[in-house]
């Protein structure tokens, strides 16, 4: 995991990021729950579904308890987003967490890099969620700019040719951050 860990203060970013997140995810409509976004196959609804339950799994692991392998169908995928972030926040916080070395989906990690792990998605999906919203794409720059140096190291020589990472894409001239990262990550950003 060598160079995934780009963030000086992971839990001033986690903070800073679901605040961003949580608040473009309140101006989200229902009228707006069916539309696409960016992640293929996902409405906004199921985006929402899902950076709910990056928190909700996350939080329960830095709890010590066994992690959920599913995503529930939240009945409000915008409260639980701010509930589970509440959680996580806390357990994120435990005296020694950020050092301590815990079983993760990608193996033993010490709890700065499960923070910034969720720090990653919830960047990465804000984007896709502003996308999908028509707003700005100026999703956290200083944390976007970190957050693709970070999955540069996670992803460089690996094959992506499906699942959540697409092949490199060129970003637009005038990109924000955020579309940088996008584009790194196979999204269409133009």
């Amino acid at each position: 995991m060598d160079g995934y860990l780009t963030l000086d203060h992971p839990l001033a970013a986690y903070d800073a990021i679901t605040a961003e997140v949580g608040a473009l995810a309140r101006t989200v409509t229902p009228r707006q729950l069916g539309d696409p976004t960016p992640c293929e196959g996902w409405t906004v609804r199921r985006l929402l579904r899902h950076l709910a339950f990056v928190n909700d799994r996350y939080a329960t692991l830095a709890e010590g308890t066994p992690i959920p392998e599913d995503e529930p169908d939240y009945a409000d995928p915008v409260a639980a987003f701010g509930e589970h972030a509440a959680r996580a926040r806390a357990a994120f916080r435990r005296p020694g967490y950020l050092a301590e070395v815990a079983p993760t989906p990608i193996g033993p990690q010490p709890g700065a890099v499960t923070v910034q792990h969720v720090v990653n998605e919830l960047t990465t999906h804000g984007w896709d969620l502003a996308r999908a919203l028509g707003t700005s794409t100026d999703v956290a720059p200083e944390l976007a700019r970190r957050v693709l140096a970070s999955w540069r190291s996670f992803l460089d020589g690996m094959p992506r040719d499906g699942g959540p990472f697409g092949a490199e894409r060129p970003a637009p001239a005038g990109a924000t951050e955020a579309d940088r990262l996008a584009a790194y990550l196979g999204r269409d950003a133009g």
